[in-house]
């Protein structure tokens, strides 16, 4: 190529940065920048100028944009789970954010960033929607602790809301199609340049090495988008890795080591060696027991008892009301606060059922009640954050959702309890084969244990075999599937003693077997395979328990007699 011919060349590809005119008239090195650049291709016939680059914003991709974050802001409720299920639908982490680089628009990324961070707990209010997310913005600016451009984010929310009042699909469209077509526009938006970039040097004779990894890594990001692997790269450890993590754990100063949380009840705690560490979790625990014995009773003092040692928890129910996990809850609050047991506060006062609470009788309510919705324990010291919900007939991939979401929200959330297991809808898809949905079912919780990072108790059913069993039920009478017995890191099941036709049975007492131990116990290397407690039901309070003896000297269980 002749110097006339380059400078021809540069003339054509001359942008608002580049020299009109190379000094010298020829310049090697200028040339060879714009060839890597992709300025110029070279061909059989020399060099040729490339196509002019795509546009920043692509029209389609802003539309699809807008159709999402429309859906999301637009109307007076809380918007929250569709975020959230956005969030899942590109495959995030609870402690990850959305990347502001999926966004084409700035105004939408900023919205965006915004609409996350008030997902999740980052700011002051609770509620998704365009008129809270305005409030908030706005008094955050009047306190100085707004950083960002205001008019930016106001001017793409009055666009947004125009959008929808203009008759914009979004209303109308299914929010999880609209979470599709963004999915599809945005890895179309990534690939197809560099597949355009890849096939503009077919004629070229030479390596393609660096555009084929180009290539790949636009692949690969557009196929995160689309199956939901967002920043989720394939990450692999090495020995290194092992030496430096449990270098640093074993060399840990024992005043300095994270300290298991307890549950309150000695016999769940001697499987679970002493409690649960937050920030750790991924186990599964199964309690089991046959219908009205008192699993759910069970399952109510174990979170109490999370809490008030510092644990925030979150209560998920496919057969109680709010309002009855709500008056359980703090009727084991109010029973603990008592110190001795009184038939006051009980359950069924709470929910209206029972004895009218007055006089001041109402006044020591109003004030336990206070001290509970502050998170204040009986004693003073700070409680964990309590959480629940009623979920009728979800499914586990329903409360699965639920449960990311909150994550995401209350990022210290250590432990959710499910009840229970054989009361979750079924997952669509299976028809009759109740054995494999019920597999399934039980995949997916331990899933979302490691996944989020929490310890999972599961509330669960046994089926009638464990009725007429003379030496009580074991894992073998769970119902439905083995699955949920074979991902658990402990097993209770929960059981009646047995008494002969003489003997009144003794309100409240119960046995737990110890079905299944993967970690080994803590009873002085004794296989203890049954203890027996004692409840006060009403209260969903356990007032005794026989493994009491293996924590001798304890203060974990305050009030909690040794049988």
């Amino acid at each position: 190529m002749t110097a006339a011919t380059a400078a021809t060349v540069a003339s054509a590809t001359t942008t608002a940065t580049t020299p009109a005119t190379i000094p010298g008239g020829f310049d090697p090195a200028l040339l060879q920048s714009w060839i890597s650049d992709g300025r110029l291709i070279e061909t059989a016939a020399g060099l040729v100028a490339a196509d002019p680059p795509l546009p920043v914003q692509d029209a389609g991709l802003v539309e699809h944009e807008k159709n999402l974050l429309a859906a999301v802001l637009i109307g007076p409720g809380d918007q929250r789970e569709r975020w959230g299920q956005f969030r899942r639908a590109i495959g995030l982490r609870f402690d990850e954010g959305v990347p502001g680089s999926l966004w084409s628009d700035p105004g939408h990324r900023a919205l965006a960033l915004e609409i996350d961070a008030l997902f999740r707990g980052r700011r002051d209010i609770a509620v998704l929607n365009a008129q809270a997310l305005r409030e908030d913005l706005q008094q955050r600016a009047l306190d100085g602790r707004f950083q960002g451009s205001l008019q930016q984010i106001e001017t793409a929310l009055a666009e947004l809301l125009a959008w929808g009042r203009e008759g914009g699909p979004h209303p109308e469209l299914e929010f999880s199609l609209a979470c599709q077509l963004f999915q599809s526009a945005k890895a179309r938006a990534l690939f197809y340049p560099g597949l355009r970039r890849l096939l503009a040097r077919e004629q070229v004779d030479g390596g393609i090495d660096a555009e084929l990894e180009h290539c790949r890594d636009l692949l690969n990001e557009a196929t995160a988008i689309t199956a939901g692997r967002m920043r989720q790269s394939l990450q692999l450890c090495s020995p290194a890795d092992a030496a430096r993590e449990c270098i640093a754990l074993a060399s840990l100063p024992a005043e300095q080591r994270p300290r298991p949380i307890s549950t309150g009840i000695p016999s769940l705690d001697m499987d679970m060696r002493g409690g649960i560490l937050p920030g750790t979790g991924e186990s599964t625990w199964v309690l089991a027991a046959r219908s009205g014995v008192g699993k759910t009773t069970v399952a109510i003092a174990a979170a109490m008892g999370l809490a008030i040692n510092g644990a925030s928890v979150l209560v998920l129910s496919c057969e109680l009301s709010r309002r009855a996990i709500g008056a359980r809850l703090l009727s084991h609050y109010c029973r603990r606060a008592s110190g001795i047991y009184s038939p006051r506060f009980s359950s069924n006062d709470l929910e209206g059922r029972g004895a009218v609470i007055e006089g001041r009788d109402l006044e020591q309510l109003n004030q336990l009640a206070a001290q509970f919705s502050e998170g204040i324990t009986p004693n003073g010291r700070p409680m964990g954050r309590v959480l629940y919900q009623s979920q009728f007939a979800a499914t586990a991939e329903q409360l699965a959702g639920l449960v990311e979401d909150c994550k995401s929200a209350h990022p210290e959330l250590a432990a959710v309890v499910l009840d229970h297991f054989h009361a979750m809808g079924p997952t669509p898809g299976y028809g009759s084969n109740t054995t494999a949905e019920l597999a399934a079912r039980a995949t997916t919780i331990k899933a979302l244990a490691g996944r989020c990072e929490l310890d999972v108790l599961v509330v669960a059913q046994l089926n009638r075999g464990a009725y007429g069993n003379p030496s009580g039920p074991d894992v073998s009478h769970l119902a439905g599937t083995s699955e949920l017995e074979r991902y658990a890191s402990a097993v209770w099941l929960i059981d009646r003693p047995k008494v002969d036709q003489f003997q009144a049975p003794q309100p409240g007492l119960l046995e737990v077997h110890h079905g299944k131990v993967r970690h080994g116990q803590m009873a002085g290397g004794n296989d203890v395979s049954k203890t027996t407690i004692r409840l006060d039901r009403s209260h969903c309070f356990l007032e005794a328990d026989e493994a009491r003896r293996v924590f001798s000297g304890s203060d974990l269980y305050p009030g909690v007699e040794c049988l």
